[in-house]
């Protein structure tokens, strides 16, 4: 077919043969640069002529790219077929610039890589067919059958409530604003208790009491994934509860949201009664413990109170019996209105005695009868101040009477405002108390906690469980999430190997 064309001027570089094409691609290879040097005369412009020094050429440049690959360790390129080393030119074809050749499918920059052989991509791709089906196509199958043949239906019953507190407090700081949540003193703490309680072993004992759990969901109800054991310990039941009764709390709305499940519509709906009549019974216990403590210490503080007041009066009651005096303040006013009737009295009879002396001699009756008088009553002054305090004077008997200090009224009176200002703090004191006591019920009561039920248990017509096509769905995903993590780890082992 070459030959039968008709031969027209080429360029020496104007389209490069078929094994060169053929080659992987290498980096470039220094050489250096050669130019064709013109011959002149009429060979120059001989067509043969020049067709022969351009095989030549390109005979020189193959055998030093062969020599190049040897020296790196490469295999050789094949030679062109007859019909590849001389392609027909074109006779309108321009000059094009020189291509290099490319470099051999088996190599990269980096040097030379191993290829794996045939048997070796056989085994691997056996490898991922067999992971494909062992990881994704049995699970799947699997699963098909046991929802097919073996799964029994559930029948679902739902109750919503939330714990509420009279007072309608709500958070007031800046966190409770931010997050949704309530402070200390909501009802949230409370909300998250009930969602743990109806996970523990103290609510299956509430729950045992009312429903015999065996009854319900031992064999022969249910199917090997949602049956209980017929000998379940109770740690067994503990661990099977979450699968039959499931709590959520949402903290945004604060309402706990309970689902109950059972093989039966009664089963399930009186599962969801009894869940809802433990939740009230724990919130009702746990709201009077915490009334009770914030009343407990007021009414520690009134009863001490109380002691210390009847002690100090029953001091007061000691005290008047000894001095045989109900009010010695009062028995002070009286003595000395006393006092001051017989200063009054003496001033008078001196003034008498004074003016009877200028006309009368000191031995008349008259004068000695007034004389007398004023002694006297100088004598009963003195008593009555005697019984009143002796003031810097000396402890002594009083003439006439024989009333000493130790028995003054004074020293009665003293004692008396003492323990009347103790008994006046004490009153004060047990009033306080009260008024405490009755403040603490009050926001005892104003904290109490109480369940708020909106959705009550209702009969299911119908089973909600299981939900076969989303459970072959989630099923399908996982698996084949799975085998793909495995089938990349499997290339990656390849790579290495080879």
């Amino acid at each position: 077919m070459a030959k039968s064309m008709p031969e027209t001027n080429v360029t020496p570089l104007q389209k490069p043969s078929v094994a060169a094409a053929a080659a992987p691609t290498v980096p470039p290879v220094e050489t250096e640069k050669t130019t064709e040097t013109p011959i002149p005369g009429p060979a120059a412009r001989d067509p043969a002529a020049r067709k022969q020094r351009l095989k030549e050429k390109r005979a020189a440049e193959r055998a030093r790219l062969q020599k190049a690959r040897v020296a790196r360790g490469l295999r050789p390129v094949p030679d062109p077929t007859p019909d590849q080393a001389s392609p027909p030119a074109t006779p309108s074809a321009a000059p094009a610039a020189p291509t290099l050749p490319k470099p051999d499918r088996d190599t990269f920059a980096a040097g030379p890589v191993a290829v794996p052989t045939a048997t070796q991509r056989r085994l691997f791709s056996r490898i991922t067919v067999l992971s494909f089906v062992l990881c994704v196509i049995l699970p799947i199958l699997a699963s098909a059958a046991y929802f097919a043949f073996l799964a029994v239906d559930r029948y679902a019953v739902e109750i919503k409530f939330a714990i509420r507190s009279p007072s309608g407090t709500t958070s007031s700081d800046l966190l409770g604003l931010v997050s949704g949540t309530a402070n200390s003193n909501s009802t949230v703490a409370d909300s998250w208790m009930v969602v743990e309680y109806l996970e523990s072993r103290e609510f299956l004992e509430a729950l045992s009491r009312q429903v015999d759990l065996k009854d319900l969901y031992a064999a022969p109800r249910g199917d090997i994934l949602t049956q209980l054991p017929v000998d379940a310990t109770t740690e067994d039941m503990v661990d099977f509860l979450p699968s039959v009764v499931s709590a959520s709390f949402e903290s945004a709305t604060q309402i706990i949201t309970v689902e109950t499940q059972a093989f039966t519509p009664d089963g399930a709906t009186r599962m969801a009664q009894v869940v809802l009549e433990a939740s009230s019974t724990l919130i009702n216990a746990v709201s009077e413990k915490a009334r009770q403590d914030t009343v407990r210490l007021a009414e520690q503080e009134v009863i001490r109170a109380e002691e210390a007041l009847r002690a100090q009066r029953a001091a007061i009651a000691t005290f008047r019996e000894t001095e045989q005096k109900i009010d010695p303040t009062a028995s002070v006013a009286t003595q000395e209105g006393v006092l001051a009737q017989l200063q009054n009295r003496l001033a008078s009879t001196r003034t008498e005695l004074s003016s009877l002396r200028e006309f009368l001699a000191p031995e008349a009756p008259s004068v000695r009868v007034l004389q007398s008088q004023i002694d006297s009553l100088e004598r009963q002054i003195d008593a009555e101040r005697a019984r009143l305090g002796i003031g810097n004077g000396e402890a002594k008997a009083t003439p006439g009477t024989g009333t000493s200090v130790t028995d003054s009224l004074n020293r009665s009176v003293t004692l008396y405002e003492a323990l009347k200002v103790d008994l006046d703090f004490r009153e004060r004191a047990y009033l306080s108390a009260l008024s405490s006591l009755e403040a603490a019920r009050i926001e005892a009561d104003r904290q109490q906690r109480y369940v708020a039920t909106f959705v009550t248990p209702s009969q299911p017509q119908s089973a909600r469980y299981p939900q076969v096509t989303l459970s072959m769905i989630l099923i399908g995903t996982v698996a084949f999430l799975i085998w793909g993590v495995l089938a990349m780890f499997l290339h990656i082992l390849r790579e290495h190997l080879t």
